[in-house]
């Protein structure tokens, strides 16, 4: 039988402390036993070492007793500096806005313009966008698949939605890759965002249909695996945006973002239910942290009362004087502050 451990450095050497400091505590607990004389049975010949060798005793105790803790606090200082030399330092207020699930809406729709999947629905968004002077990272995805039945079908084969994205790009807004075809079935499409071909060949397909180069990958439904990390990485993204990670972060040269924040708390998919948070909240959120990811999906915009929230969060982020970054001019503006000769924080497979 094979099992596989995914740890990445910081969750080693948190463990290891750990384990410093249980045995410094078995060690006391240890001692505690055998200085009040109570006699268990598998004491009983660790007693009679403790009386016939006292100095023996004392002087292993203690150094023991330092060993463990210097090596507590060893483990703790690594942790510290593995923190500080891969930690993307953000002393400004920055916002990402980062807008789904772009891909073939022409030939899909008879199984998702009832979802809210229609060019209608992704201009309404971005004429609001467009009123502030704001752009976004817009994910892409070179196939759509369709559960009902069971095929991909081709963004190329979209001229509307190409011409949409070209035009957006030349706006300033970020063309990023979206995954391969938005598929997590695993009966359907088992693995088909983790492995290299689609990886690799996605991003190849998404360059040759727009004629750039795509620097920015989200993984679809926000979910990570090892392999996917790591092919992700190895086709050459130099950034990986919105996944599970608390903060943003290097791994060598590429920069992992934290989560997004998303606004949708009802997302009840086959009863058209989307409910999202008021914009009030989104302010909040917004507040908490210098670096701030909004995460939006078009098809939810299904009402005048959330484009007119969006309106107001966006008058909000530019009256507050806050720059709006697409994932690539994040990049390019961290890449001018900090130097990305980083140590690795990616993950370590122990098989």
């Amino acid at each position: 039988m094979r099992y596989t451990i995914d740890l990445d450095p910081h969750q080693i050497y948190s463990l290891i402390g750990d384990l410093f400091l249980i045995l410094f505590f078995i060690s006391i607990v240890f001692l505690i036993l055998v200085r009040k004389n109570i006699h268990l049975k598998f004491l009983n010949r660790v007693h009679q070492f403790f009386h016939n060798n006292p100095k023996k005793v004392k002087m292993f105790a203690l150094i023991f007793s330092v060993i463990l803790i210097g090596g507590f606090f060893t483990i703790q200082y690594k942790i510290y500096a593995l923190d500080e030399s891969t930690t993307v330092y953000v002393d400004e207020k920055i916002v990402i806005i980062e807008i789904d699930d772009y891909w073939n809406v022409n030939d899909t729709a008879g199984y998702f313009e009832r979802y809210g999947y229609t060019m209608k629905d992704y201009k309404e968004v971005s004429d609001v966008l467009d009123k502030h002077m704001v752009k976004a990272s817009l994910g892409v995805t070179p196939y759509i698949f369709v559960e009902e039945t069971r095929e991909n079908f081709a963004l190329r084969d979209d001229e509307e939605m190409i011409s949409y994205l070209k035009e957006l790009d030349e706006k300033g807004y970020e063309l990023a890759m979206h995954g391969y075809n938005h598929c997590r079935n695993v009966n359907y499409c088992p693995k088909y965002e983790e492995v290299w071909y689609n990886v690799f060949n996605g991003k190849l397909e998404l360059e040759e249909i727009f004629g750039i180069s795509f620097v920015s990958y989200f993984p679809p439904g926000n979910y990570w695996t090892t392999e996917q990390y790591e092919n992700v990485k190895e086709a050459g993204f130099k950034v990986i945006g919105n996944t599970h990670v608390p903060k943003a972060y290097f791994d060598e040269e590429v920069i992992i973002t934290n989560k997004a924040y998303d606004p949708i708390y009802v997302y009840e998919w086959y009863k058209l239910n989307f409910k999202h948070t008021p914009y009030k909240e989104w302010i909040e959120e917004y507040n908490e942290k210098n670096l701030f990811i909004l995460q939006l999906h078009c098809n939810t915009f299904d009402s005048q009362k959330k484009l007119d929230d969006l309106d107001k969060f966006l008058k909000y982020v530019n009256e507050d004087g806050a720059k709006v970054m697409t994932y690539k001019e994040f990049y390019d503006y961290i890449d001018g502050k900090q130097t990305l000769e980083k140590g690795l924080t990616g993950k370590i497979v122990t098989e």
